[in-house]
């Protein structure tokens, strides 16, 4: 068997699982089930994971850690202008498009919390990084003398929860939000900006 074809396969059975994860929670989910809504049978989910919170954890690495840092490692070092609101703005956008595709990784990860502390490891390897990113970009802001002098740490905090806290009323379909994507992170960055540009 090809490598690409075992990476489809594997792609196939964690896509599954996170579907069902998602709906059913972890524990109400047998390896069964998984085989089944991946179209493959129960041996082969076996073959590629030798147990379902094994197939959880991959889930949770694939949909989360594999997509979140290395997107935004790839705009720290590749993408910045170093213009204040067109910078947030792209950083505001890729980490709502970031979580959006990883709405499943994140409302598992908050229903199996609990009972499987273990999965949120997996989740906490993120922020910290992106955290690390933000304040590497703000120190280097100030440095160009772009943004006034201030706390890197409690910059970067209340970034991440302009965009987490709006993330979060998405994914809990909260009512309350009537405005696309975009007109938030464009008021939210002009607020932003405005607090911190020289």
């Amino acid at each position: 068997m090809s490598n690409d074809v075992v990476v489809v396969t594997e792609d196939k059975i964690l896509m599954a699982a996170a579907v069902l994860f998602q709906e059913k929670g972890f524990h109400a989910v047998s390896m069964k089930n998984i085989a089944g809504q991946a179209g493959v049978s129960e041996m082969t989910v076996f073959r590629h994971f030798s147990s379902k919170k094994q197939v959880l954890e991959a889930v949770i690495k694939k949909l989360t850690y594999d997509t979140y840092i290395s997107s935004f490692q790839e705009i720290f070092e590749k993408k910045i202008c170093w213009e204040l609101e067109t910078d947030l703005v792209l950083i505001s956008e890729t980490y709502q498009r970031i979580m959006a595709d990883n709405r499943s990784a994140f409302i598992i990860t908050m229903r199996e919390e609990k009972t499987i502390p273990e999965i949120s490891e997996f989740i906490r390897q993120g922020p910290p990084q992106f955290e690390s990113f933000l304040q590497q970009y703000f120190g280097a802001m100030m440095e160009r003398k772009k943004i006034i002098r201030g706390n890197v740490e409690a910059l970067a905090l209340n970034f991440m929860a302009v965009n987490f806290g709006y993330f979060f009323f998405k994914a809990l379909g909260h009512k309350m939000i009537n405005i696309s994507d975009s007109q938030y992170i464009e008021t939210a960055v002009q607020l932003f900006a405005k607090g911190i540009k020289l």
